[in-house]
C-alpha cells in the first residue's frame, strides 16, 4: 500500500508510513538502526515522553526486537507506575 498522496489505510491495524510505503510497525522497529528512524520508536518510557509521542513504550513480544513503540497511556493510575516500585521503608 503506498502513502504518497493519503495517510496508510491501515493505520487502525498498526501500519505507518515510511519512505512512502505503508509498513506495519513491528517492521519498522525491527529494520530500524536507531530510535530516531521513527518517531515512535522507543527504547523506555522517558524516550516516548522526551520525543513528544506518547509517555508509555511498549515492547513487541519477539525479543529480537530490540525497540518499542510509544503509545499515550490515558490511566489515572500511570502517573502512580515509579511510585509503586519505590522501596518500603
Amino acid at each position: 500500500e503506498s502513502c504518497v498522496w493519503i495517510p496508510c489505510l491501515t493505520g487502525y491495524f498498526g501500519c505507518y508510513c515510511q519512505s512512502k510505503v505503508c509498513y506495519h510497525n513491528s517492521h519498522i522497529a525491527s529494520t530500524a538502526k536507531t530510535m530516531n528512524d521513527h518517531h515512535l520508536l522507543c527504547q523506555s518510557h522517558e524516550d516516548c515522553v522526551t520525543k513528544g509521542s506518547g509517555n508509555f513504550c511498549a515492547h513487541f513480544p519477539d525479543h529480537d526486537i530490540h525497540y518499542g513503540w510509544c503509545f499515550r497511556a490515558e490511566s489515572e493510575g500511570f502517573p502512580l507506575k515509579d511510585f509503586m516500585k519505590m522501596p518500603k521503608l
